[in-house]
Formats: structure tokens, C-alpha cells, sequence
């Protein structure tokens, strides 16, 4: 690192940032916990964000310090005052340059995460001329709770991002960005976090040039449509919560009572009430269910983020149009089999009864129904037993917690606006997950993709791997960058390796690009079962659906 210090001023007041350069000679421009949002404490917390106060001095942007409060991951790092971005840039900050800018929101179920990337980097992206910014925004509780009316509103934290977004349509041309060429992307929970935005009133009315103007908000990796990625039940989580933090807490008291009695709490007890808090009288098998804090559909109100169904706002065609790349990992559910013993136990229990196979937003009331769409379900799979054939249960897991609801995503919005679809499907050194032997299931697990894009350890020396992983690497660098810079993952005929072939956009057909060891344009990655759950949904569903 070198010791030149960069000193950007912006409407606020000044940053100082610091100089870095990847193992390829490429020197880059850090700025670490820039504010963006007024700390959200007091009267703040569970509020919308407000932008953040101007200061006086330098103020010193050399390092990450806070993250957001996590859930049942503890880190030291965590604190309430926590809305701040990192901006990172090949470009000295000041020149006349307009790169395409990429917007990274982080995953972690919504429970969990941050913009810091402890132990990784941006310095892949440093060496294919963008401009990287993350964003921190509230997790858990702090980020989600919701009293389902307008006093804990919910969906703080998909608000902080939007925020975060305004900064850099205000922001980014000062530090080499193009204001009119920005990309939202994330994985798992920030890649459902893009496609609410995408679905959000208050995106679209956001700024002119934010999704109106041109379609230049891009995502890909999006999965909105999974049962996980919206809470049910949120008013009785709520308080739940609060007797939680203080069994006396009398939960007949009124919303705005419970308010009161949240911004009142030290944030230590808040944290300490997060950690293994588990609501009684819900389900909480997170693959068909959901989790505890995540997104909500509010009630209508001036600071509202979503108000109606995403589903049925997809069915309308109601969002911002935008085009995008969406895509899964080949196996998003291996994880499941890390141990094979607990695995079949696991699903031993799940099937002994036939209606846990059936999603609560199929809307089926009567139980003999629901017992049939159960079994129908289960014959996708098998005509057995799950347990006896534990890659057909991983099959089922992936495709009931993330695969089936993306394909569907990708079909719904490719009626509106260019989709690329794709399938990670290649296992290498560099692969971000342990490799998980199961014959007839994917190798390529749940984010097993993010070392492909991020430097593990903040190292870029992309050598250390074999000639496979670099290719693979290479490749899906390009395609990601070219889609930030040019609306197109394969803008010229050679970007396909110097094939013929160009990555084709998702029609009926429902073409994909399969990366492998080989590139290969393929059919449906799932068509079998994913023909069959249709089937399901037609026969046996009540819309309107919100998930898939």
C-alpha cells in the first residue's frame, strides 16, 4: 500500500482516501466509511434514513471500523452508526473520466453481512476499469423489524440502500464515475435486495436519470421471488421481540407504544436479544418459510418502500424496466449434504409429513388438498423415499430455495426487458465454498461463485491458480463488466472466447449460458421439474402468489 494520500472533496466535506494497487501493476484509489446516511440512533432507529450532516476537517477514510449489527455472527466491528459506503477506483480522483460504476449490496439472509469484504477485495474489478462501491445498510431487527402499519414502517435497510444510490448519482463523478452508467448488483439477499429496488415506487421516483432516464441500473444474481427472502407474520415477530428484550413487556400496548420502548433499549440489549432469537408458533424451516427479518410488504404510506405484491407486480409488468443478468450456481443446496448423517435425518423428518413439501404461498386452505398437492410435489422428485437418495433431496432443496423462484423471476421479467441467464457450474481452486462429492448433484454450492469476482484476503495475484480458475475468472469478469459498460455480457462476436456464439437473451425457448470448464448455450437448467412445478401451481395454487 502506497503511503500517497487522496483528498476528495465532496458536498459534505472532505475525505481523505488512500492508494493500493493490484498484483497487475493497476493502482486504485480506497475511500473506506464515507457517510452517507445520519447515524440511526434514538429517534432514528427503525426510521427511514436521512442523509448525512456535513462535517468540518479532513475526515479520514483510510479504513473500515463499522459494520451494521449482525445476527448470531458477532464481530467487533459492529455498531448501530454504521450507514456508510466504500468507494474504490482505478481512476485518480478529479480526472475527466466516466466509467461504468458498480453497486455491490452484500448478502447474508438479511440477518448478516457487510460492505468491508474482510478477507477479500475489489481488486479484480480494479483491473477492468470500474468504479466499485458497497454499501452498508441495517440487518436484522434494526433492518427489518416491522409492526405491519405506518410505526415501524419495515424494510429499513432496503431504504439505507436506496440512499446509498442517491449518494452516488450526487457523488460518483467526482471520484472517475459516470452517473448514468450505474450497476446494482449483489448476491443472494443483496441480489434480492436489487430486485426490490427494481419493484420500488421510491426507486423509480428516486432521481431522473436513477431508472427513468435510461435503463443503466442493472442486476444480476437476483433471487426475490424465494419464500426466505420475504417475512410473513412480522407484527407478532415484533413483539415477540420486544418481550424478548423484557418479559414484562406488555404486548397489548400499541405500536407506537412498542416504538417508544425499542428506541429506548441500549443497543447492546438489542443485540443480545437478536442473537438466537427464534419467534415461537411459526414455522421456521427457513427453505420453505422464510426468515425471521426480511423485506415486508408495507402499508401504503409517503416513506413506504413496497406496497404490493411482487409477484403480482412482475405478472403487471409494474417495475423499472431495466435489462439484467440473473443466474444460479449449479447446486445452490449441496450445502445441505456437509454432513450426510444430519442431512438424512434432516430429511427423514421432513417428509413425514407429505404437506411440508407444499409453500405456504400456494394458498391452499383445505387440508386434504394439501396433503395431494404434497404427494404430487414429492413424485417430481421421487417416487420413494428423499432420504434413500440424498442428490434428489439436495435437487429438491435447491429447487424449492432458490432455483425454481430465479427461473421464474428470469421468465416473468424477460417479458419487459432483456434477461441473460445464466448457470455457474464450474468447481476449481478458487471455488469460495469446500468441494461437497455427491453423486448426481451439482458441485457448485450457494455464493461458490463470489471468489470468482472478489480477491480473497485483498490479493489479486490470480496466478496462484490453476489455468482453469483463470480462465473461468477471466471470463466471468468480462461478462459482468461488459454488461456495466455496454447493456450486453457478449458485446462483440469474440467475446465468447473467440466462438461464434454470443450469450442470447432469454426467450421462450429460455436459452442459458452454462459456465463450465467450457462455455455451452443450453436449454433450462432445471426444464424437467421446473415443468412439473408449474403444473403444480396451475392445478393446485391460489393466486395471487407473492413468491414462487
Amino acid at each position: 500500500m502506497s503511503a500517497e494520500e487522496v483528498i476528495v472533496t465532496l458536498p459534505n466535506g472532505q475525505i481523505r482516501g488512500r492508494t493500493e494497487v493490484t498484483y497487475s501493476n493497476v493502482t486504485f484509489y480506497a475511500f473506506d466509511e464515507i457517510p452517507y446516511g445520519e447515524p440511526p440512533l434514538g429517534k432514528l432507529r427503525f426510521m427511514v434514513p436521512q442523509p448525512a450532516k456535513n462535517w468540518t476537517g479532513i475526515l479520514d477514510c483510510t479504513t473500515n471500523t463499522k459494520i451494521c449489527r449482525q445476527m448470531n455472527k458477532y464481530n467487533s466491528m459492529e455498531n448501530e452508526d454504521c450507514l456508510y459506503l466504500n468507494v474504490y477506483t482505478p481512476v485518480k480522483p478529479g480526472s475527466q473520466s466516466s466509467l461504468a460504476v458498480m453497486y455491490y449490496i452484500f448478502g447474508g439472509g438479511f440477518e448478516h453481512g457487510s460492505s468491508t469484504f474482510i478477507g477479500a477485495g475489489p481488486h479484480y474489478f480494479m483491473e477492468y476499469g470500474v468504479v466499485i462501491v458497497s454499501v452498508n445498510y441495517r440487518t436484522g431487527p434494526q433492518g427489518f423489524l416491522s409492526t405491519g402499519d405506518a410505526a415501524i414502517l419495515g424494510n429499513m435497510g432496503l431504504k439505507d440502500q436506496l440512499l446509498g444510490l442517491k449518494w452516488v448519482q450526487q457523488n460518483i463523478h467526482l471520484f472517475g464515475g459516470d452517473p448514468e452508467k450505474v450497476t446494482i448488483f449483489g448476491q443472494s439477499a443483496g441480489g434480492a435486495s436489487v430486485t426490490y429496488q427494481i419493484l420500488s415506487k421510491q426507486s423509480s421516483d428516486a432521481t431522473e436519470t436513477l431508472y427513468s432516464a435510461r435503463p443503466l441500473i442493472i442486476a444480476w444474481a437476483m433471487r426475490e421471488l424465494m419464500h426466505w427472502q420475504k417475512k410473513r407474520h412480522a407484527r407478532d415477530i415484533a413483539y415477540q421481540f420486544a418481550t424478548r428484550i423484557n418479559s414484562s413487556f406488555d404486548v397489548n400496548q400499541s405500536s407506537e407504544q412498542l416504538l417508544q420502548f425499542l428506541q429506548s433499549v441500549p443497543e447492546e440489549d438489542l443485540a443480545a436479544a437478536a442473537n438466537g432469537f427464534k419467534p415461537t408458533g411459526i414455522n421456521q424451516d427457513e427453505s420453505v418459510q422464510g426468515f425471521f427479518f426480511s423485506p415486508v410488504i408495507e402499508v401504503e404510506h409517503d416513506e413506504a418502500f413496497i406496497t404490493e405484491n411482487q409477484y403480482t407486480l412482475l405478472e403487471k409488468g409494474d417495475f423499472n424496466k431495466v435489462p439484467l443478468i440473473i443466474g444460479i450456481c449449479s447446486e445452490e443446496s449441496i450445502g445441505r449434504a456437509s454432513n450426510l448423517t444430519n442431512f438424512e435425518k434432516t430429511v427423514t423428518e421432513f417428509e413425514e409429513d407429505v404437506t411440508n413439501f407444499v409453500n405456504e404461498d400456494m394458498h391452499i386452505i383445505d387440508e386434504n388438498n394439501k396433503t395431494l398437492a404434497g404427494e404430487e410435489i414429492k413424485k417430481i422428485y421421487t417416487d420413494g423415499q428423499l432420504a434413500s437418495n440424498l442428490s434428489t433431496a439436495v435437487r429438491f432443496y435447491s429447487d424449492t430455495s432458490f432455483t425454481r423462484p430465479i427461473i421464474r423471476y428470469a421468465e416473468m421479467q424477460s417479458a419487459y426487458t432483456d434477461v441473460y441467464f445464466y448457470q455457474f457450474s464450474y468447481f476449481g481452486n478458487m471455488t469460495s465454498k469446500e468441494y461437497i462429492y455427491l453423486p448426481g448433484a451439482g458441485a457448485v454450492p450457494h455464493a461458490g461463485d463470489w471468489s470468482f469476482q472478489w480477491a480473497k484476503n485483498n490479493k489479486s495475484n490470480i496466478n496462484i491458480y490453476p489455468t482453469n480458475d483463470i480462465l473461468t475468472h477471466d471470463r466471468y469478469m468480462g461478462f459482468f463488466t461488459n454488461f456495466s459498460k455496454y447493456l450486453n455480457p457478449t458485446p462483440t462476436q469474440s467475446s465468447l472466447d473467440g466462438q461464434s456464439d454470443v450469450w442470447p437473451r432469454l426467450t421462450q425457448n429460455f436459452f442459458y449460458l452454462d459456465i463450465d470448464t467450457e462455455l455451452s448455450i443450453k436449454l433450462n437448467p432445471r426444464s424437467e421439474s421446473y415443468a412439473k412445478w408449474v403444473e403444480v401451481y396451475k392445478t393446485w395454487g391460489v393466486p395471487p402468489f407473492d413468491t414462487y
